[in-house]
């Protein structure tokens, strides 16, 4: 078992410990009043100013009151270049020691949660707004997008309709082409059927005075016979060619015929 005198020296500790926790912030401008304290001071950056060996950050435009000190040592966790961007003209809390360097107080800081940043109702509506005015942004970018996309294809499905339209009229002008092309040609007039023609020669030896049996036998029989009430025979052989008989059979008259 532990000695009783160990319960009192742990109640003393842990009430230490609450009280340290749950003490108020003193600002900034209170600070002198506590050196040699621990304790976290609240106040508003003003001004940073850095050299080589360490930063100095001031809530006193003349540097001459309270600072908050980041030595070389801390840069890798407070860089130089971002300090200026993150706490100048906001409110902050930094805990630490209070010390005295030549009669102005100050706490040096080394770890991240020895300064943060305190983030005030204003300050975070004013966050809330700025996050909802990106996405306001975003959104509108996002919307001028779609617009955009919707024209071109609007655009694009205009052009294919019209390419569907040439296609359409093509495929018709190819239709009726083809039609006309395998088309049989329309027939040749008809006069009748074809006779053989005689023989040039043959027609040459006709005479008038021939008989029927003797112009038949040279030219063949005619296409037609035509009977008049005179008794005049006509033979017609076709192409204008014909051969007038008389009474008795006897050739009269040869139309068409070459000459003997």
């Amino acid at each position: 078992m532990r000695p009783l005198a160990f319960f009192p020296l742990l109640a003393a500790l842990l009430a230490s410990a609450g009280a340290l926790g749950a003490a108020e912030p003193i600002s900034w401008d209170q600070a002198e009043k506590h050196v040699g304290e621990e304790a976290t001071v609240e106040g508003r950056i003003i001004g940073i100013h850095c050299s080589p060996t360490s930063c100095l950050l001031a809530f006193d435009p003349t540097f001459n009151r309270f600072t908050v000190v980041v030595q070389a040592g801390s840069f890798k966790t407070f860089p130089p270049d971002t300090l200026d961007a993150t706490f100048v003209g906001r409110k902050v809390r930094v805990h630490g020691t209070i010390k005295a360097i030549e009669k102005k107080p100050e706490i040096v800081v080394t770890a991240p949660e020895d300064l943060q940043l305190v983030v005030t109702e204003q300050e975070h509506a004013e966050e809330k707004a700025a996050d909802q005015a990106e996405v306001v942004e975003r959104l509108d970018a996002i919307l001028d997008r779609i617009v955009d996309l919707t024209e071109r294809l609007e655009a694009t499905q205009s052009r294919l309709e019209q390419l569907a339209a040439v296609l359409d009229q093509r495929a018709v002008q190819l239709a009726e082409l083809g039609a006309a092309q395998s088309a049989p040609p329309p027939p040749e007039p008809s006069y009748g059927e074809p006779q053989p023609r005689p023989g040039y020669e043959a027609m040459r030896t006709l005479k008038r005075g021939m008989t029927t049996d003797e112009v038949a036998r040279l030219v063949g029989q005619p296409l037609s016979v035509e009977n008049s009430a005179s008794g005049v025979v006509v033979w017609n052989y076709g192409y204008g060619r014909s051969i007038a008989f008389d009474r008795r059979g006897r050739a009269t008259s040869l139309v068409g015929f070459p000459s003997p």
